[in-house]
């Protein structure tokens, strides 16, 4: 594996990730001098997973206009020589719309990959009643192998353009395959335990009736410390008692065998957001809903980027709560401030 590129330490203003809300309000006209103040003395950011919102508000014009005016930058993954994420974040210095209109060419591979594999927790959230589990595991497989062939074309013309990035982009394209069709078969059997009949009901409901926890007990845990409180109270529950779990089993954070690495910090952050969604710990609402489960999965995705920012800002008091106590746990710096309309007027609360 060649070794990932040492990146100077980031020398400019301090970043600011916003949430898809927080945009809205400039779009909307909101306090315009506090957003005049905000790209003053901040860099705001935003990331492909903003760009997926934007394009899903059906007005992109206003959107990118806003970042435009707020002098925004994209703000994007690192990938290493083997096409492996590293952990870090790059800022990408291009207008919002170029970087939209690259997204959209993009899109396509995107659309693949996240209508496929979200479809095992939308079902587990109640949705999908027609289909078992391992029918929508299937589907998953035939979709990443429609996009591995959907990439051939591609790749070929790397022969042409950067012969030696085609061998390694196939052999991790291979890897993922195998990876992902891995990782689809255990989520499907492992949520099977939670629905007997799998027609119309809920995975989410039938756990934690299972272990007789939910919404109405963990949502009157307060801060400090919220993540190590929920596992308290669960470490001794049905299903966890004496079975050597750790409060990284219980998370999902876990090493395990099917990775060759730790998880980055973005991933712990999606893993750990996804399960306070399923326990009930300020989940986010009627996630059996298509439509509400994916605006969920784009607020995971902002919390794990906004992980990796100086400062996150969400008007969602729900986000906000999970992101606190998420970052908490994992000694995540990023400050978290809550914003809201007041007479008019934008206020932001920090923890």
């Amino acid at each position: 594996m060649n070794a990932t590129p040492t990146l100077p330490p980031y020398a400019g203003k301090t970043t600011v990730y916003i949430d898809q809300n927080v945009l809205t309000m400039a779009v909307k006209g909101h306090d315009p001098a506090f957003f005049t103040s905000l790209f003053d003395r901040f860099q705001v950011i935003y990331s492909d997973e903003t760009l997926r919102e934007i394009k899903r508000s059906g007005q992109p014009d206003k959107f990118l206009a806003a970042l435009d005016s707020m002098n925004a930058i994209h703000f994007r993954y690192q990938f290493n020589d083997n096409f492996e994420p590293t952990g870090e974040m790059i800022l990408h210095e291009v207008p919002p719309v170029q970087a939209y209109g690259n997204y959209l060419q993009a899109e396509p591979v995107y659309d693949i990959m996240l209508a496929a594999a979200h479809q095992t927790t939308l079902k587990f959230y109640g949705g999908r009643s027609d289909s078992t589990f391992a029918e929508i595991a299937s589907e998953q497989s035939d979709a990443f192998d429609g996009l591995i062939k959907s990439l051939s074309a591609p790749l070929a013309q790397l022969d042409h353009t950067h012969p030696h990035l085609r061998a390694p982009i196939e052999q991790y394209l291979q890897t993922l395959q195998s990876l992902y069709k891995q990782v689809s078969a255990m989520a499907a059997a492992e949520m099977t335990k939670h629905i007997s009949d799998e027609t119309g009901l809920s995975g989410v409901k039938n756990y934690q009736a299972s272990v007789g926890m939910g919404p109405k007990e963990l949502n009157n845990i307060k801060p400090p410390r919220v993540i190590e409180k929920i596992w308290l109270a669960y470490q001794n529950l049905d299903g966890y008692r004496h079975q050597g779990y750790s409060i990284e089993n219980f998370l999902g954070i876990a090493a395990t065998p099917l990775y060759s690495r730790d998880m980055h910090i973005h991933e712990k952050v999606t893993a750990i957001y996804n399960l306070l969604n399923v326990i009930g710990y300020k989940a986010d609402s009627n996630l059996k809903r298509e439509p509400r489960h994916v605006a969920a999965i784009s607020d995971a995705a902002h919390a794990a980027i906004g992980s990796r920012a100086h400062i996150l800002l969400s008007a969602d008091e729900v986000f906000v709560d999970k992101v606190r106590a998420i970052y908490e746990f994992l000694e995540v710096t990023t400050e978290v401030g809550l914003v809201s309309l007041v007479d008019g007027g934008v206020l932001v609360k920090s923890e």
